[in-house]
């Protein structure tokens, strides 16, 4: 955002839940960023911030000298320590109190300001040429379109790939909700054999990510080269960009890397248009209505940007993967089903590589896991589980069992975040 409103910068000493005072700060209209204790003053500076909060938790409160390196920039500076698991509303109120007393803060932080802002941010950096947007039928993709479309009109292309990785039947469908509800260009690509094929024996994560990322690449490339589209737009959004950030400067300590941020290929020919990258998921969806986007899109349990990918943990086989998405739509006609659909925020169905042995027909069995994990949050920065009826999961399970071959045994992931992360990779 070219236009940001005064910013309060939140230093990351090791807490745990950072994520989650940003996105409380920001409901009081002041406008939030998270950053490492290792960044250095010239690049914290960059954001022209009015003051800081240094957060650790209560375990974790030590680094002195980067302390005292922050209080050299004159700013206002107020310590924050929360204790994980115990309730933070009078440290948050502490916090809003520094911003608006010493900081001056004006609480001019307003989405409705927000999407008239973008839609300018994005006019001044296109101009006349074009854009290429690579369309998932989620909500942050869903969203960028829509405010692309209001920026750029014509200009805007949407590439709707299908990369083998996709829910059972999501391509027509995709494809139907957005010929019924947007007039723009819309072309669709089935790109399945040659995701697989690069995805062929490859087991780590992390590798996983960045060659979907690097395939969406030069899938887009190919596209926009037909449609002279010199920028490429993308529905990251902030928490994709925070996880992607390790705290201390050590690679090692990533949490995971995006398909759109750690898995973008160096030699990127692409000026990347990111309108929503400053914003929590749940941002995300009150941009959507404010736009006029339709529930069905707006509703939809969000969506991994490189899909079953992510959720077939370990190497990726076409016989596995079949598994993995008839599993999940199982899970979700049972959800719609049962009322419980959108009661949950995500639970879908992860395919495990561990073999287990069962009876079928009488007959030992030795087959594939899917794991269930169903789980609520408000903006991803942390989750709740969610207890689903045990009728419900028997009836998933006995579905699955029944109906997947090669899947005999069914578990149920019981792990917030933190400690755990939405997705298994």
């Amino acid at each position: 955002m070219k236009h940001t409103p005064e910013t309060v910068v939140l230093l990351n000493f090791g807490c745990s839940d950072i994520q989650q005072l940003a996105r409380s700060i920001r409901d009081q209209h002041i406008y939030t960023m998270v950053m490492p204790y290792t960044v250095s003053c010239e690049r914290l500076l960059q954001e022209k911030p009015v003051g800081l909060i240094v957060c650790s938790d209560s375990m974790t409160c030590g680094h002195p000298a980067a302390k005292e390196k922050f209080r050299g920039t004159g700013l206002p500076l107020f310590e924050l320590s929360l204790t994980p698991g115990l309730d933070s509303t009078a440290q948050i109120a502490a916090a809003v109190a520094f911003c608006c007393r010493d900081c001056s803060c004006r609480k001019s932080w307003r989405l409705d300001k927000f999407i008239d802002e973008a839609v300018a941010d994005i006019r001044a950096q296109v101009g006349t040429q074009r854009v290429v947007l690579g369309l998932s039928g989620g909500v942050d993709s869903s969203v960028v379109a829509a405010l692309l479309q209001r920026a750029i009109g014509k200009q805007l292309t949407c590439v709707f790939v299908n990369h083998g990785l996709l829910r059972k039947n999501e391509p027509e469908m995709v494809q139907e909700i957005f010929a019924r509800n947007f007039a723009m260009d819309l072309r669709y690509i089935d790109a399945s054999d040659r995701f697989l094929d690069k995805l062929q024996g490859v087991s780590d994560p992390e590798q996983k990510r960045k060659i979907i990322g690097k395939q969406f690449i030069a899938v887009f490339a190919e596209a926009a080269a037909e449609i002279n589209a010199p920028f490429l737009g993308q529905g990251t959004i902030y928490p994709d960009i925070l996880e992607s950030i390790p705290l201390d400067g050590n690679p090692a300590g990533v949490i995971k890397s995006h398909h759109n941020v750690g898995g973008l290929p160096e030699d990127l020919k692409f000026q990347l248009v990111e309108p929503v990258e400053r914003l929590f998921k749940d941002e995300v969806r009150q941009v959507g209505k404010m736009l006029g986007l339709p529930s069905e899109l707006l509703d939809r349990h969000p969506f991994p940007g490189p899909s079953l990918g992510v959720r077939h943990l370990g190497a990726i086989e076409r016989r596995t993967l079949a598994m993995l998405r008839e599993a999940d739509a199982i899970v979700t006609e049972e959800l719609l089903k049962s009322g419980w659909y959108h009661k949950t925020w995500q639970t879908f169905a992860i395919f495990v590589p561990v073999k287990t042995v069962g009876m079928k027909n009488h007959q030992r069995t030795y087959n594939y896991v899917i794991a269930l994990r169903s789980i609520n949050t408000v903006d991803a920065v942390t989750a709740q589980i969610v207890r689903l009826p045990w009728e419900l999961i028997d009836s998933i399970t006995a579905r699955i069992v029944n109906e997947v071959e090669g899947i005999n045994r069914v578990v149920y992931d019981t792990t917030p975040k933190p400690p755990g992360t939405i997705e298994w990779e």
